[in-house]
């Protein structure tokens, strides 16, 4: 059985955001044959604490003759969750996340419930996006991001730490010139070895 329990708290303005949140994940298997220990049953308590934070900053402009709002909005999300050994649980619906724009800035590293990763980690990115003044609807969309370890992740699915303090860089664009046709990338790129 899984439960988890979320309190979080965003504080708006028009120019940015702050949103704490506290999380408990608590988790009890029952096995019909025992572990490698011996034991028939498992448990798993853990807190998450992340604070995501955003600023928005508008101007007008021009792009190829057309009139835009552009944007910039960098934005900072830690997240903090200790360390619990889980070798001995199993991996029933368990998966690594990709590693994207919408993964980046989430408290877990992996989808599903048998694991969760040990973090302490800081990811910074910026966006900037070209905004149709009069519908609001995006036409242009850049963005950065990358992700900071200040300790290892021990918790991983193949039981061998994440050694990288620093990840890979993600950049993406978006494209939607018109409402018909759109184009949207990303390319993650390793500066350590130059290859993306």
């Amino acid at each position: 059985s899984y439960a988890m329990a979320q309190l979080s708290r965003p504080f708006l303005a028009p120019g940015g955001f702050v949103t704490p949140r506290l999380q408990l994940h608590a988790t009890q298997y029952q096995f019909d044959s025992p572990l490698a220990n011996g034991e028939r049953s498992a448990s798993r308590t853990l807190p998450t604490f992340s604070l995501d934070s955003g600023l928005v900053f508008e101007r007008d402009a021009r792009l190829l003759g057309r009139a835009f709002t552009q944007t910039l909005e960098p934005r900072a999300f830690y997240t903090y969750t200790p360390f619990r050994d889980q070798r001995l649980l199993p991996v029933y619906d368990t998966a690594a996340n990709d590693f994207n724009f919408a993964t980046i800035y989430t408290e877990n590293a992996f989808g599903g419930n048998d694991r969760l990763a040990d973090n302490n980690l800081l990811t910074l990115g910026v966006t900037t996006r070209f905004l149709d003044p009069d519908t609001g609807a995006e036409a242009l969309r850049l963005g950065i991001a990358q992700r900071l370890r200040f300790s290892d992740q021990n918790v991983t699915l193949d039981n061998t730490p994440v050694g990288e303090r620093v990840s890979d860089v993600l950049l993406g664009a978006g494209i939607n010139w018109t409402p018909q046709w759109g184009f949207d990338s990303t390319v993650q790129y390793n500066p350590k070895t130059g290859q993306s």
